[in-house]
């Protein structure tokens, strides 16, 4: 198995595994529960345009966000293009459904642009920041992150 394989192999297992993924973590999340903030949060300031921090909402937006920008990443790595490319600007949603629409969108888009990379680029730099292997690994470490906060979430929605 080449490392870019084994890369891609957790990346998939990291967004739809049954048990441990992003996808088990928001199965059957309905908009109640989306929005729900816990006390422990409710005194973080909301940036404009996006939802309450600490919601569910806000973990789908958070991840969309960083999905995009991460794509535009590994677009642009090898390229010789230099400094990392800006993110891409966030657009307020306002159903949980579109949301996860777009999750799973920015998801596909950042897969595509993953197996794109061969295991020859993976010494090469993302944006100006670490070697792309790296890059590869925190991608994968912060779906799962976001994955486990997306459950905590819920346990805390169900406690209330």
């Amino acid at each position: 198995m080449s490392e870019m394989h084994a890369f891609l192999h957790q990346f998939d297992a990291t967004w739809s595994h049954e048990w441990e993924s992003v996808r088990a973590a928001l199965d059957g999340v309905n908009d109640d529960e989306a929005a729900y903030q816990a006390p422990c949060y409710a005194g973080e300031t909301t940036e404009d345009g996006w939802p309450p921090p600490g919601t569910i909402a806000w973990q789908v937006a958070h991840l969309t966000h960083c999905k995009r920008d991460y794509t535009a990443i590994l677009r642009s790595a090898g390229t010789g293009a230099g400094a990392t490319p800006d993110a891409p600007p966030w657009v307020p949603v306002a159903a949980f459904a579109e949301l996860r629409a777009q999750l799973k969108g920015a998801h596909e888009e950042e897969r595509l642009a993953m197996s794109a990379i061969t295991d020859a680029q993976l010494d090469d730099i993302a944006g100006d920041e670490m070697p792309l292997r790296d890059f590869l690994a925190m991608i994968i470490r912060h779906d799962a992150w976001h994955a486990a906060q997306i459950a905590v979430a819920r346990r805390l929605f169900r406690t209330r």
